[in-house]
This record gives C-alpha cells, sequence and structure tokens, in this order.
C-alpha cells in the first residue's frame, strides 16, 4: 500500500498475504475493545510492512526451488525460518496445495 494513503481496516485485510491471517485480522478487530484498537491496527500495519520489504527474497527464493528443487547455498534464514520442504510445497512442488 502506498504510504500517502492511510490505512483502514479494509486496507490492511486486503494487504494481507493469505486467508488465515485476514480472518485473524477481522476476529482480532472486531473483538477488541476499542481503546485497545490502535495498537492492534499498528502491529498488523507493521506486520504488513515488514512482510512487503521482505517480498522480493522470498520471491527469489520460491523462484529457486522452483528452478533448482532447492535453496541457493547462499541462503541464511531470517526472522521466520522456512524449510524447503515448505518453500517446495508454495512453489508446487509438494505434496500439498491445490486440489
Amino acid at each position: 500500500m502506498s504510504t500517502s494513503q492511510p490505512w483502514t481496516i479494509d486496507s490492511i485485510a486486503h494487504a494481507l498475504p493469505h486467508p488465515e491471517l485476514r480472518a485473524t485480522f477481522m476476529r482480532e478487530a472486531s473483538f477488541t475493545e476499542v481503546g485497545e484498537l490502535p495498537a492492534i491496527l499498528d502491529r498488523w500495519v507493521r506486520f504488513i510492512e515488514e512482510f512487503e520489504a521482505g517480498r522480493d527474497r522470498l520471491e527469489y527464493l520460491r523462484a529457486a526451488v522452483r528452478e533448482n528443487g532447492r535453496l541457493p547455498e547462499t541462503y541464511t534464514a531470517g526472522l521466520v525460518d522456512v524449510s524447503e520442504d515448505e518453500l517446495r510445497a508454495a512453489a508446487g512442488h509438494g505434496s500439498r496445495g491445490a486440489a
């Protein structure tokens, strides 16, 4: 999302990369006391901004697994460690995926 536009509950929900995350966000936004909402919303906006900042690296890793069947030798885990099996499944090379 452009930083020139203010965040709304709708824009936060649409920026989340997975339906489960959107559902979790909507539950938190719906059932949180009004006074606690700013902290909840700020946390989700930070999550989206951090996710978007790492998107290029994630796409590079997915492409490497799709092309070579494994992570690059130079791969080092970051804050969230994703296994080769998870990346392979996300790239369409695992037993999990679309039916």
